[in-house]
C-alpha cells in the first residue's frame, strides 16, 4: 500500500461552477466586478416624454389637449418665434451629430459629425446654440441636473436650465427616416424638377407608363441628390438628428392645424445649412480621406477585426496623424491627440501657446527634463475607468463579493508614483512659467484648472500631496506581486491580527493534509495499492479522495460507517469521514474566509481612494494633455519641423513648403514656396498689414504634365495649414500664415455603387457643397474638375465656378489644377491681379530613345502673373520665381509609354496630338489609309478596271473563252 500526499487544491469563490479535477491544481483565483449601471443623483437618467427644469420637480409633457392649449397660446405670442430646437445624438466612440432649427430664420442648420467628441462636444453646442428644446434619444443622458447646479453656481442664485429636454424614441433618430423627411420639404433650387429619376424598384413595366404629370414619387432620388449639393449626406448622426427635428416641428405643426390657420406656416423649415464648433476649423470626412490627414485600415490581425472597441481605433494607415501617433504614450494622451487633429483651432492664442509649449521643450536645456517625463508617461494608464470599476463596485456592492481587480491597485499605484515624477520634473523646465497650457472647455469645477491658466497652475492639479497619500494607502495594504500572481486583491501582513493568523493556519495546510493522509493510510488494509489523497475545496471542504476502478467504483468504501460518499468524478470518489467533517468544524472554510476579510479591507481602501477621485482624473486629464503636446514636440524634432508665424491677416506664405507624408516615400524631396492671401484688395488697404505692396493673389491655377506634382503640391499648402492650426510645427524653412476657418477640396472622387449617380455628379456635389460654405477665410483645392464629362462642359464648369470665386466681395484662397488649356489660349478667364499661373517645370531630352529618358520631373513650381504689368515687367519679389511662358503640355502619351502601353497606341497619339495641335481637319487625317492598305486598294482598282475592259460578247465557246478571261485576271481566285 502507498499512502498519497496530500495535494493542496485551489480555492474556488462562492457562485462558481463546480470545480473538475483537471482545474483543481490552478492556484489563481480571478475575482471580477460585476458590470452594472449606478444611478446615482448626479446621473439619473432622463425618462421619456419628460420637460425637467433643474430646481423643480420633474413633471410629465402635458396631454394631447393640453399641449393643444399651449400650444395655441405661443402661437399667438411672437415669442414662440423665437424658439431654437435642437437634437443631439452621440453613437459609438463619441460620434456627435447635432441638427437645431431656428424659428426665427426658418433655417435649419447642420452639424459635420464631431468624431471622439463626448458630452464636453454636447455642452459646447448647447452654449452655442442656446436652445429651447433640446432633443435626444434614450441613449444619451445629457444629466440636466448637474448642469443646473453649475448654472446656478456660476450666477450665484436659484436658477433654472432655459431649455427643456425631451427624450424621443431611437427611431425618430434613424438616417433613413431623416431621408425620407428631407425629402419633403421644399428648399429644392427652381430648376431641379427638369430632372427625374427612374430606378428599377420603381416598378415601371414601359415607356408609356412615363406621364410627367403622374410621377411625383419618382423625385426622391433627384431631391436626395439636390439635398446631398447642400449637406454631406455622409455626416449620418447628424442627417439621424434631422429626422428628429423634422419628426418633433411636424408634429407642433399638426397640433397647431388643430386650433388655427397659423399651425400652417409657423415652424417651417425654408433652407438647410452647414455650420461648425466655434473656434474649431471646419475639414469634412471627404477632406480629412483627401488629404490622408486620419486614415484607418482594417487590422492585420483577425482578433482585432469587426465590430468591437480594438477595431474602432482600428490600425492607423499612411496617414498624417499615424506619423504622430505613436509619439504619444498613455491611453488618454493618444486619445486627447486625435480630438486635436479631429478638431484643429481657430483661436489664435491657443494655437501660439500650443506653439511655445513645443518651442520650450524644445530647447537643449530642457532635453532632460523633456526625457523623464517621456520615460514616466510611459508607466500612466487612463484612470477614468479605473475609477468607474471603483464607484462600481461601490455603489452596486459587487466588490463585497468578488472584490476588485487586481489591476486596478496596480494601475493607481504607478500612477501615483510616476505622476509625482512627472510634477517634479515640470518645475526643472526652464520657461514653463511663462507657459499657458489651453485644452478644451473644463467641465469640471474651476478649483484646480481653468479654461485657460498657467502651465504651472496646471501642475497643481496634480495634488502632489493628495497623489502621495493615495499610493501610500494603496502600497501599505495591497501586495501588488501576490495580487497578480493569484489575479485577486491581496492584502499584506500584518493590518490584521485575524487575517494573519488565518492565513498562517492556511499555509499551514500542506503538512496538515500530509498527516492525515498518512494517518487515513494507515487504516487501510495492506494488500490494497491505491493512492489516498486529502484534498481542500474551497465552499465544499476536506474530502479524502479514492481512485475508482475499471466499473466506475472506487476502491474503498472507508474503514467504518462515518466514511460517506460525497460526489465522483471521472475519475476519483470523494469522502467525508470523522476526520474531515472535524477539519470542517474547526478550520471552516478558512479560504473564503481569507478572501472575506480581504475584500471588506479593501473595500474600506476603496471608499478612502474615492474622496480623491476628482484629484486623481483631473491629474489624469492633464497627463493626457501634456502627452499630447509633448507628441508634437517629438514630432517637430524628428521630422524637422518649424514653428509658423501666426498673423491676424488672411494669407499663406510658405518658404520651402514640403509634404510631410510624400517626403517619407521618396529618396528626396524638392520644396516649393507658396504665396496667397484671401479677402479683397480694398480691405487690405483700409488696414494696417504686413502684406507687401504687391498683394499676393486670390487664386492660383496650376497646369504642368500629368505626374509632374501638382496634386502634392497642392495638399502640401493645405497640411501646412493644417498642422498650423493644430497646434503643430510645420513642414517649411518657414511659414507666416493666417487663420483659415474651412479646407474645402474636390480632389478624390468617392464612388459607391450604393448611391445613384455618376462620377462627375459626385465631383459636382463636392463643389456645391465648397462653394455653398466657403468664406473669405477658407482654403479651396479643387484638382482637375470637368474632366468627367463633355470636353466643352467642363470647361465651361470650371471657368464659371473659379471666375465665381474670383468676383466674390470676399474671396477666398483657391489653389486649382487643369488640363485644360483652353482656358488660357481663348482668354476665358480675364486677366487680373487677384490671379496667377503657375506650372510644374520638366526637363526635355528630345534626343533621347527611351520614353522614360525624355522627360525629367524637376517637382518645381514656376509662377507667371496674369497682369500685364508684372508680365512685362516682372516681379520684384524675391520669393516668387516669375518666369514668361506657360506649360501646354501634359506629356499624357509620355506617361502612357512609361506605363506599359503599346507603342503602336503612343505613336498614334502622338501623331493625332499633333495634327490637333496644328489645326489640321481630324477627319481627313483619320482617313488617310495606312501603306499596306493603300498598296491593297491599288491592287484591287487595277483588277476592277481590268475586269471592266475584259470581253464577254462573244457567243461561240462563251463558257470557254469567259472562265479563260477570269482566270486571266483573277488567277486562281478565278475559281472561287
Amino acid at each position: 500500500m502507498r499512502t498519497a500526499q496530500k495535494r493542496k487544491r485551489s480555492p474556488v469563490r462562492a457562485r462558481r461552477p463546480p470545480i473538475t479535477p483537471h482545474t483543481v491544481r490552478s492556484k489563481s483565483v480571478h475575482g471580477s466586478i460585476i458590470s452594472s449601471r449606478t444611478s446615482t443623483e448626479a446621473e439619473e437618467p432622463i425618462r421619456a416624454r419628460e420637460s425637467l427644469s433643474v430646481g423643480q420637480p420633474q413633471t410629465p409633457l402635458p396631454t394631447d389637449s393640453q399641449q393643444g392649449a399651449n400650444v395655441s397660446k405661443s402661437l399667438e405670442d411672437d415669442d414662440d418665434f423665437g424658439h431654437v430646437i435642437a437634437a443631439v445624438d452621440m453613437k459609438e466612440y463619441g460620434t456627435v451629430g447635432c441638427a437645431y432649427y431656428s424659428a426665427e430664420e426658418e433655417k435649419l442648420h447642420l452639424l459635420g459629425d464631431s468624431r471622439l467628441g463626448g458630452m464636453e462636444i454636447i455642452e459646447a453646442l448647447i452654449l452655442q446654440i442656446k436652445p429651447t428644446v433640446i432633443l435626444v434619444p434614450p441613449r444619451v443622458d445629457l444629466n440636466v441636473q448637474g448642469q443646473g447646479q453649475n448654472l446656478a453656481q456660476e450666477n450665484d442664485s436659484t436658477s433654472y436650465l432655459p431649455y427643456q429636454v425631451e427624450v424621443r424614441p431611437t427611431q425618430e433618430f434613424s438616417h433613413s427616416n431623416a431621408q425620407h423627411r428631407l425629402v419633403t420639404l421644399e428648399v429644392s433650387s427652381s430648376h431641379e424638377n427638369r430632372l427625374r429619376f427612374f430606378v428599377p424598384h420603381h416598378g415601371l413595366e414601359g415607356p408609356e407608363e412615363v406621364n410627367p404629370e403622374e410621377m411625383g414619387f419618382t423625385r426622391h432620388e433627384g431631391k436626395l441628390l439636390h439635398i446631398a449639393s447642400v449637406v454631406d449626406m455622409e455626416n449620418t448622426v447628424t442627417i439621424g438628428c434631422v429626422g428628429a427635428v423634422l419628426t418633433y416641428l411636424q408634429k407642433r405643426r399638426s397640433i397647431g392645424s388643430n386650433i388655427g390657420p397659423l399651425g400652417d406656416t409657423t415652424l417651417s423649415v425654408r433652407s438647410l445649412e452647414m455650420f461648425n464648433l466655434r473656434d474649431t476649423m471646419w475639414i469634412g470626412s471627404n477632406t480629412f480621406l483627401s488629404l490622408q490627414i486620419i486614415q484607418s485600415e482594417s487590422h492585420p490581425n483577425m482578433f482585432n477585426q469587426g465590430p468591437g472597441k480594438k477595431s474602432a481605433s482600428g490600425k492607423e494607415g499612411l496617414s498624417l496623424y499615424g506619423l504622430f501617433r505613436h509619439f504619444a504614450h498613455t491611453p488618454q494622451g493618444r486619445a486627447r491627440l486625435k480630438q486635436i487633429f479631429f478638431r484643429p483651432s481657430l483661436d489664435l492664442e491657443v494655437i501660439r501657446e500650443r506653439h511655445e509649449l513645443i518651442g520650450v521643450f524644445s530647447r537643449p536645456e530642457n532635453s532632460s527634463a523633456l526625457e523623464q517625463i517621456t520615460k514616466s508617461l510611459k508607466h500612466i494608464k487612463n484612470l477614468k475607468p479605473v475609477m468607474i470599476n471603483l464607484r462600481k463596485g461601490i455603489n452596486t456592492g459587487s466588490a463585497k463579493v468578488t472584490g476588485f481587480k487586481a489591476t486596478v491597485w496596480a494601475s493607481l499605484l504607478a500612477f501615483a508614483f510616476y505622476s509625482i515624477d512627472v510634477h517634479d520634473a515640470l518645475n526643472d523646465v526652464s520657461g514653463a512659467d511663462q507657459l499657458r497650457l489651453c485644452s478644451k472647455v473644463w467641465v469640471y469645477e474651476a478649483t484646480f484648472i481653468s479654461t485657460r491658466s498657467d502651465f504651472m497652475e496646471a501642475s497643481r492639479v496634480f495634488g502632489a500631496a493628495q497623489l502621495l497619500r493615495t499610493g501610500r494607502m494603496i502600497q501599505e495594504i495591497v501586495d501588488i506581486d501576490h495580487s497578480e500572481e493569484q489575479g485577486r486583491t491581496v492584502v499584506k501582513q500584518g493590518l490584521d491580527r485575524d487575517l494573519d493568523r488565518m492565513k498562517d493556519q492556511y499555509d499551514g495546510l500542506e503538512s496538515l493534509l500530509k498527516h492525515v493522509a498518512f494517518e487515513i493510510g494507515a487504516s487501510i488494509p495492506k494488500e490494497m495499492d491505491i493512492d489516498i489523497n486529502v484534498i481542500y475545496f474551497p465552499q465544499l471542504g476536506f474530502h479524502i479522495s479514492i481512485p475508482l476502478n475499471d466499473r466506475g467504483e472506487p476502491l474503498y468504501f472507508g474503514s467504518d460507517e462515518s466514511w460517506e460518499l460525497f460526489f465522483t468524478t471521472e475519475k476519483q470518489a470523494y469522502f467525508k469521514d470523522f476526520r474531515m467533517r472535524e477539519l470542517d468544524q474547526k478550520l471552516g472554510d478558512i479560504y473564503n474566509l481569507i478572501c472575506d476579510k480581504e475584500i471588506d479591507i479593501v473595500y474600506d481602501l476603496a471608499q478612502r481612494v474615492l474622496q480623491y477621485e476628482k484629484v486623481l482624473v483631473e491629474a489624469s486629464d492633464v497627463c493626457g494633455e501634456l502627452d499630447s503636446l509633448l507628441a508634437l514636440t517629438h514630432a517637430a524634432s524628428f521630422y524637422k519641423l518649424t514653428r509658423p508665424r501666426m498673423v491676424p491677416d488672411n494669407i499663406i506664405k510658405i518658404k520651402g513648403g514640403r509634404h510631410l507624408l510624400q517626403e517619407l516615400t521618396v529618396p528626396s524631396y524638392v520644396p516649393n514656396d507658396t504665396s496667397l492671401t484671401g479677402g479683397n484688395a480694398e480691405q487690405l488697404e483700409d488696414v494696417s498689414t504686413s502684406l507687401p505692396v504687391d498683394r499676393p493673389p486670390n487664386m492660383l491655377i496650376l497646369t504642368g504634365p500629368n505626374y509632374s506634382g501638382k496634386s502634392v503640391y497642392m495638399k502640401q499648402i493645405a497640411l501646412i495649414v493644417y498642422l498650423a492650426q493644430v497646434g503643430s510645427f510645420v513642414p517649411a524653412a518657414s511659414a507666416e500664415l493666417g487663420i483659415t476657418d474651412k479646407i474645402l477640396t474636390k480632389i478624390n472622387t468617392m464612388e459607391s455603387v450604393s448611391k445613384i449617380q455618376s462620377t462627375f455628379m459626385s465631383d459636382l456635389q463636392q463643389v456645391s457643397l465648397c462653394l455653398k460654405q466657403v468664406t473669405d477665410r477658407s482654403l479651396v483645392l479643387i484638382d482637375e474638375f470637368g474632366k468627367g464629362t463633355n470636353g466643352s462642359d467642363g470647361i465651361g464648369l470650371a471657368c464659371g465656378i473659379l471666375e465665381h470665386l474670383l468676383k466674390r466681395e470676399n474671396a477666398p484662397k483657391v489653389i486649382t489644377a487643369t488640363h485644360f488649356h483652353e482656358i488660357f489660349e481663348h482668354e476665358f478667364l480675364l486677366q487680373r491681379p487677384t490671379l496667377q499661373l503657375g506650372h510644374m517645370e520638366v526637363k526635355i531630352s528630345e534626343e533621347s530613345q527611351e520614353a522614360e529618358d525624355q522627360v525629367t520631373y524637376l517637382y518645381k513650381l514656376v509662377l507667371q502673373s496674369l497682369s500685364p504689368d508684372q508680365h512685362l515687367a516682372g516681379s520684384a519679389d524675391p520669393f516668387h520665381s516669375f518666369r514668361p511662358g506657360r506649360s501646354n503640355q501634359s506629356f499624357g502619351t509620355i506617361c502612357a509609354a512609361i506605363n506599359g502601353i503599346d507603342g503602336a497606341i503612343v505613336a498614334r497619339a502622338n501623331e493625332i496630338a499633333s495634327l490637333a495641335a496644328r489645326g489640321d481637319n481630324l477627319v481627313a487625317a483619320c482617313a488617310v489609309l495606312a501603306a499596306d492598305e493603300m498598296q491593297a486598294l491599288q491592287e484591287a482598282d487595277s483588277l476592277a478596271r481590268a475586269f471592266l475592259r475584259a470581253d464577254f460578247s462573244n457567243h461561240m465557246g462563251a463558257g470557254r473563252n469567259q472562265k479563260a478571261t477570269l482566270e486571266r485576271l483573277f488567277g486562281a481566285r478565278a475559281h472561287d
